[in-house]
């Protein structure tokens, strides 16, 4: 049987998308009390949001796991874009109170999605950036726009440091354990689905493992006999092994 502990990533990921689809639309009373014109408006950007990371929520169970950093930076940003998108359209732009909810996609991404620390400053730094670049174009004062850059910043730092201590304790616990099925003649290994897979795919999918290939000195006896001859001797024949 694969003991594999990195389901508890897994299970962190889709907590943290629960979490956001639940809480999007649960907002929706703020913009009745305080944008009753826009509410309709208002209304189609949280179910969309909210149904496109219940499809990343479904998509993550069932594709490999070298893409749950794609799919999940792509609901970082455009959930971050989508609340920018609310105070262009009310048209308070970095008054509206919308702009304290981009600080908690930014923790709720720190706390619950433990990509590679520079995924997620990428991920800040593209949803800052389309913050202020839209909100540009909509009407607003130097002390609004002050208290958005002091308040992005400071939670955008904070973040920084909950998500690398976070990544750090899980990326801990991240291995290959138990037994794995290995087999005998090619050397493909099962998961758990009963599927067999390269032993490169395998490592690369299930750990935070990078691969490099080279040749050890048999093979390259075997494939390259030309540049060892029989006097060589084993420390030697060591050093002619190509990494590429």
């Amino acid at each position: 049987m694969i003991v594999r502990e990195k389901n508890s990533q897994l299970r962190l990921f889709s907590f943290g998308l629960k979490l956001a689809i639940v809480l999007f639309p649960s907002f929706f009373l703020l913009d009745y009390i305080y944008y009753p014109e826009y509410k309709f408006k208002l209304l189609t950007i949280r179910v969309g949001i909210s149904s496109y990371l219940a499809c990343i929520l479904y998509m993550i169970h069932h594709v490999s796991a070298r893409y749950h950093v794609s799919l999940l930076s792509s609901g970082f940003l455009l959930s971050a874009f989508s609340l920018s998108l609310m105070c262009y359209i009310t048209g308070d732009g970095f008054a509206s109170p919308y702009c304290i909810s981009i600080l908690q996609v930014i923790i709720i991404g720190a706390l619950f999605f433990s990509i590679k620390p520079r995924y997620y400053i990428a991920a800040v730094c593209g949803m800052t950036a389309q913050h202020f670049a839209l909100l540009n174009f909509a009407p607003w004062d130097v002390k609004s726009l002050m208290f958005n850059v002091f308040s992005i910043g400071v939670f955008a730092a904070i973040g920084m440091i909950i998500h690398f201590f976070i990544h750090k304790a899980v990326n801990e616990i991240h291995t290959l354990a138990g037994i794995l099925p290995i087999c005998s003649g090619c050397k493909k290994i099962r998961d758990d689905n009963g599927c067999w897979h390269e032993v490169e795919s395998f490592i690369l999918a299930n750990s935070e493992a990078e691969l490099s290939h080279s040749l050890c000195p048999d093979c390259i006896a075997m494939l390259y006999p030309e540049y060892v001859s029989k006097e060589t001797p084993p420390a030697e024949a060591k050093s002619l092994s190509m990494s590429h």
